[in-house]
């Protein structure tokens, strides 16, 4: 299987939006639920690719055949501990159908090749803690724990919280 970076096209929205279902697919929070986090994140990717340009950048992975095997979402920022400039992956998602296929270590080579022409430092991305594949194949990347965030919920749930 051959796999091209592309950048996004128009032509290229409902493939991203019918990928949304895999930001949920993993044993969530109990405060969070599936709705809130697919809502949240197909509201912030119609907004970027609203206004395609290089931040955000969205990349597109391609088979041999053009059809889609997944997407990156990128944008810059500034590091909050230095202020200098770094990449942010905002989104990245494979289609089922190509998973275990390389497409997302691809992905992430094109995010580290974007974030060098964009002469950033960092790289970062936020993973759920129960997101068991996905924090694999970051690590195995070379992603690093830095920072970990710890929530109270402070509302009254079914699990009596």
């Amino acid at each position: 299987m051959n796999i091209q970076i592309r950048p996004f096209n128009a032509t290229d929205i409902d493939f991203i939006e019918s990928l949304i279902p895999r930001f949920s697919e993993f044993e969530l929070p109990h405060w969070r639920t599936k709705t809130e986090i697919d809502s949240i994140n197909l509201k912030s990717l119609q907004e970027a690719m609203k206004t395609p340009d290089r931040n955000p950048a969205i990349f597109i992975a391609v088979d041999e055949n053009e059809n889609r095997a997944g997407f990156i979402h990128l944008q810059l920022q500034a590091d909050y501990f230095n202020a200098k400039k770094a990449a942010y992956i905002s989104d990245i998602a494979v289609d089922s159908k190509f998973e275990g296929r390389g497409v997302g270590r691809i992905l992430l080579d094109k995010a580290r090749e974007w974030a060098n022409e964009q002469e950033c430092s960092l790289i970062s991305l936020y993973v759920f803690a129960n997101n068991m594949r996905a924090r694999k194949i970051y690590e195995k990347l070379g992603f690093k724990e830095e920072v970990i965030k710890y929530v109270l919920s402070n509302e009254k749930t079914a699990e009596g919280l």
